[in-house]
């Protein structure tokens, strides 16, 4: 007896009867918009072990990208090519790219000094590009999502709503 679900049916949830790319985008917009923060405390907050922690945080931004990464460009990979849903997904796409290469030249810049008691201003400026760059891409997500209805579905468990 086969499997009932394909690679790209577990990939993009299909098993949990939920997509999975908005399960994972979460965790590195938040290690992002929190690295920078961190390293903003270090300057104003007198907190020495802040550069460290923004380090940690800006690897598990990298590891929770690249799961929100495969999902949504399984995702992608299924849109109509030319239509205005994939143009918008490939801005989404282009722009989250963008913030991983800003943020990965942050880290290389940053590793050697990472224990240091304040951020460098290089850094900070690098971070606030990054999360900059972030929203806008993040913008046009929710626009693919509650404006034009992405993986929304509004037609299983329809009238199952208790009130």
């Amino acid at each position: 007896m086969g499997s009932r679900w394909t690679l790209k049916d577990v990939v993009q949830g299909k098993p949990l009867h939920h997509p999975s790319h908005p399960m994972f985008v979460h965790f590195p917009v938040a290690f992002y918009f929190g690295a920078l923060g961190l390293d903003l405390l270090s300057r104003i907050g007198g907190f020495p072990a802040a550069p460290l922690a923004a380090t940690w945080l800006l690897i598990g931004a990298f590891a929770g990208t690249a799961f929100a990464a495969l999902t949504g460009l399984v995702d992608w990979w299924g849109m109509v090519p030319g239509s205005r849903k994939r143009r918008w997904a490939t801005w989404h796409m282009v722009l989250q790219l963008t913030t991983l290469a800003i943020f990965l030249v942050d880290f290389a810049i940053r590793w050697p000094d990472r224990r240091q008691p304040e951020a460098d201003a290089l850094w900070i400026g690098l971070e606030v590009v990054g999360v900059s760059v972030l929203a806008v891409a993040q913008w046009f997500g929710g626009v693919l999502v509650y404006r034009m209805g992405m993986r929304v579905s509004t037609t299983e468990g329809a009238g199952t709503e208790r009130g």
